[in-house]
Order: C-alpha cells, then structure tokens, then sequence
C-alpha cells in the first residue's frame, strides 16, 4: 500500500545536501570575514554579492547595493603617489573590461575626508570561460609605514629622555629631538616656541631629504611665523588640542602661503599628511611639535599620536625646568648683585658718620684735658653731617622695608582728600637746596588745583622718587614738572634734559633691582622706580617713561581721581587746596 510520500532515504538525501550547501556557505562567509584584506565581490551590472567587515573598515562605508561606474559611494579613487589628482579609471573598472589588476597602489579619499593608500589587485570572474566578464572581485589591504612596536618606541621614548635629561642651555640643543622623530616617526618636523599673542619662532627643523632640508630652513627664515596673521600660526596655539590631519592637498598648502613664493617652498617640501601637538606646561601653551610625512604616505595613526603627545609632554616639562632654572640663576645673580650694591651704599654713609663722631670725641678729649670748651659751632657742624648721613641711611632702609611689604602684599593706603598741585610744589620746595648743588633749575606748571583721594604719603613718596630720579640723571639741565586733570585722571609728568635712557634699557627700568646705568657712577640700590610703579598701581594709575639716549627722560603718571564730588571736576568749582 503506497503513502504517496517520499521514500525516506530520498528525504534525508534532499535535507543532508541542503545541510552540505547551508555548510558551505557558512565556511564561505567565515573564509571571507577571516581575511585580512577587503572583499569586494560584484557582476557585470554593478550588484554588490560580496563586502566584507574588512571593506567596511577600510572604505568606511557600509554594504552598498550596487556599485555604479566602478566607484564606491562617497569615496573617490586617487593617485598613491599625488592625492590630489584623480585616478583616470578605477582599477573596478578596468576590470569589468576584461583587464587583470595585479599588487597596484591606490589612493582612496574616504567619505569623512581622510585619504588611505590600498595596495592589491582586481580579478575578472568568467566561470563560463568567455571573454567578457560576468563580475570583479577586488582584495585590498591598507599600506602602513612600518609601524613602531612597543620595543622601539620605548626605546626612542628613552633616548628622547636621555636628550631632554641634558640640561638645556640654548634651545639649538633642540635639533637632536628631532633627528630622532626623523625619519622614524616622520619626514620632516618643526619645533616652535612661543604662544598665541606672543613671539612665536622656529627653533629646530629638519627634513629626511638634504635639499628639501635646506628648501624647510629657507621657507622658516623668509617666513617665519606670525602670530597676527592667522595663516601663520596652526590651530592649536589657540585650542590646545592635537591636530591630525590625513591629506594635505595643494590647495590647502597654497591657501596657506603668504605669496607665490611661499607657496612654492611649501609645495617642493613634498608634506602629505600632517601632526601637530601642543607642549604646555604649568597649563600654559609653550609651543609646538609639528611632524610631517610626504608623497602620499599614509597619515599618522592613533599610536604614531600617542607618542607625539608623550614626547611633547616631556619636552614641554623639559623646556619648562629649564626656563624655571634660568629665572633662578638670574635670580641668584640679581640677588648677590644687589647684596653687593646695598652693602656698598649703606657703608657710604655711614663711613663719613662714623669719622665725624670719631673726630668729634677726640677733640672732645682733647680739649678737656686742656680744660677748654667745645666749641658749639664744631658740635653743630658734626651733628649736620650726621644727621644728613641717618637720613640717607633711614631712605635706603625704608626701601628695603617697602620692597618687603610689596613683595608680601602688606603696602596698605590711607586715603584722604588732597591737591596734586600743592603736593608737587612742596616736593620742589624740598629739593630746591640739592638741585641749586647741582647747578639744576627747578620748573613747575601747575596753573589750577587738581584735587583726589590719594594717601599723602606714598604720593609724596613717588613724586619724591621721580623728581630726585630726574636730579640725579639729569646733568645739570633744567627739570620740568606739570599737573594737570584730565576729567577723573589727574596726570603729573617729570621731563629732564639729561642723560636718557636705551631703548634696550627702558622697558625694565621699572623692575626691581633693576638700573640702565652702572652703580659706580650712580648710587642708589635700583628700587626707586620699581616701588614708584608698585605704589602707583595700588592707587589703580599707570606710570611710564619715554626717552632717548643722550636727549634726555620723560615720566609720566597718571592717577585717577577717586569718589570725588562733581564740581572738583572743573576748574571754577573746585575749592582752593588747603595750605
């Protein structure tokens, strides 16, 4: 009797070759994943059948369905050796028209922008044996530089430290830094120093190629960085982050050159691809580590960056102990000088106290044992002198103590209403006697009361300070003092015909321990200016100097007013000073 089914021999035939076929495609799909390199398997109309993870990876694009003129959706074929030229004909299709492909390099710009160079080949399918093929199947492999493993990163890592260990005298010790990144990292590198907003220059460069070595000096001296340009400087001064970018076309170069003659030092260079990396140290941008490959090498990778950073990072704390131990020195040096001046002007006087009292005592002695008086006119004479020398001796050391305060922030104000004008002219009264020795006229303008809340007597302290600065440099010339207002800004200036000041020397003149001339021909311990400027900016003014060598110095200060009524404003209304 018949079941009209299938004998169940045929059955398992049917479900043991549908197993065998599900098996093998199965050990296909593994065989094809497994592989190191992109599958791309297509017919003759373009159908995607086979795209592999690795395709993915590499191309950066999912499966597509189709492939129309043998292309890859959002990607462009490119030179290896020129990314910024186009490929003529894809290796795809060429291909399709019956043309094996076998081990080229391409460049393939990815839909994110970046651009990697594939090395591999493009096979013709024809199972039926015709001369037109029903398919392709490109395999391709992403072309690396030779990559640094962990050995001989730690090892460039390690000389790299040995370098920077060395105490960095002159920043041309940085030249050997580089010559290790080149060429085992990069082809050519740059290292700047300086900030955004600052001088930034070049200290050390070089190229793997010796023309094109000379070609990366000459562009940095003919055009070196400026930071007021924006083309001048990368990003990262500004941002602080690492910038990495895979393709350098000719048109990015050219966009950043200054002139034709830039753009064409930039482009004999041969960069390709580029790596920038900030050195900060104390959270401040102190420069930069710029690498660079060339003729379309691949771009810098995740490690090829993290070791950038680490080398940065320690050169930066390399660059930052040396600046820290430069200030040190050159504080030690300032301090052993100054000890030197204070020990020289604190004896000058009291040398002449101590000869005069000695003087004095021993005719004293004399005279006693004679059994005659001392003259009253000797004893005053000697008392003057000595006097004269305590107050020189009291100057130096409240500069002293008024350094201390500044430098601890004790320098406390006590303000009160006063009259610059009035302050100015008993200050000159005060100097009349020194500046009549040194044959020197005195001058004031200061036609109208100018009226604040200053204390009284660290303004006296500063117009003091400005006016015996211009006695004492002035040469015997004339010495000018005006006061005038200026809505709520009462200004004084000091001009004198003396001696002048070096343009070198005029921007630290305000610093302390600090002198534009040599001690031995000018006393003093270099902190009259320095607590003037201190004193100066507590009050919330600016003081500044102009001059020129030979031709004399001009001071000016500038105070505001303070919470003062409206009417002392302008001139009609302001009341008289106070005597």
């Amino acid at each position: 009797m018949s079941s009209g089914r299938a004998p169940l021999s045929k059955i398992h035939q049917v479900l043991a070759e549908r197993a065998e076929a599900r098996l093998s495609d199965a050990a296909l799909r593994l065989l094809v994943e497994q592989t190191g390199e992109a599958l791309v398997l297509m017919d003759a109309m373009g159908t995607v059948l086979v795209f592999n993870s690795e395709a993915g990876r590499q191309f950066r694009i999912p499966m597509p369905e189709r492939l129309e003129r043998g292309g890859l959706p959002g990607c462009d074929w490119v030179r290896a050796d020129n990314m910024s030229v186009p490929l003529e004909v894809s290796p795809l299709t060429r291909a399709l028209m019956g043309e094996p492909v076998r081990e080229e390099r391409w460049g393939l710009r990815r839909p994110d922008g970046t651009v990697v160079v594939l090395r591999g080949s493009v096979f013709p399918v024809s199972p039926d044996g015709s001369l037109k093929p029903s398919g392709v199947l490109l395999r391709a492999r992403e072309e690396l530089l030779p990559r640094l493993d962990a050995a001989r990163g730690a090892k460039l890592l390690a000389e790299a430290g040995a370098l920077l260990g060395a105490e960095l005298e002159t920043e041309a010790q940085m030249e050997p830094l580089l010559r290790l990144l080149v060429p085992t990292l990069a082809d050519a590198g740059v290292l700047f120093l300086g900030s955004s907003g600052e001088s930034v220059r070049a200290v050390a460069a070089v190229h793997a190629e010796p023309e094109r070595h000379v070609s990366l000096v000459e562009m940095l001296c003919r055009y070196p960085p400026d930071s007021l340009d924006p083309r001048g400087l990368p990003a990262l001064f500004l941002t602080g982050r690492t910038e990495r970018t895979a393709e350098l076309s000719e048109e990015h170069q050219v966009a950043l050159a200054r002139d034709a003659e830039h753009a064409r030092l930039l482009l004999s260079l041969g960069l390709s691809s580029y790596l920038g990396v900030p050195l900060v140290a104390r959270g401040r941008i102190i420069g930069a580590l710029v690498l660079y490959r060339t003729d379309g090498a691949p771009g810098f990778g995740d490690e090829d960056e993290r070791l950038a950073e680490e080398l940065s990072r320690r050169t930066a704390l390399s660059l930052d102990n040396a600046r820290l131990l430069r200030e040190a020195r050159e504080a030690v040096r300032l301090r052993d000088e100054f000890l030197g001046i204070a020990s020289h002007e604190l004896k000058t006087p009291l040398t002449p106290l101590h000869l005069k009292v000695q003087l004095l005592q021993r005719q004293v002695e004399l005279l006693a044992l004679n059994g005659k008086p001392v003259s009253a006119e000797r004893v005053s004479e000697t008392l003057e002198v000595v006097q004269r020398q305590v107050r020189k001796l009291t100057s130096l050391v409240d500069n002293l103590l008024d350094v201390s305060r500044i430098t601890a922030g004790r320098l406390k104000l006590e303000l009160e209403e006063m009259d610059l004008a009035s302050v100015a002219a008993e200050i000159l009264y005060r100097f009349a006697p020194s500046a009549a020795q040194l044959h020197c006229s005195l001058e004031l303008h200061a036609p109208v009361p100018v009226l604040g809340r200053w204390d009284r007597l660290r303004l006296e302290q500063v117009v003091t300070n400005l006016l015996s600065n211009a006695l004492k440099y002035g040469a015997g010339k004339p010495v000018r003092m005006s006061v005038e207002a200026d809505g709520r800004t009462a200004r004084l200036t000091v001009e004198d015909g003396g001696i002048g000041i070096s343009a070198r020397d005029l921007p630290r003149i305000f610093e302390r321990f600090e002198r534009a001339v040599s001690d031995r021909h000018y006393g003093g311990l270099g902190l009259g200016l320095y607590i003037t400027r201190q004193i100066v900016e507590a009050f919330g003014g600016t003081v500044k100097a102009t001059s020129e060598l030979g031709a004399g110095s001009t001071f000016v200060l500038e105070l505001p007013r303070g919470d003062i009524p409206e009417e002392w404003l302008s001139v009609a209304g302001a009341p008289e000073p106070s005597p």
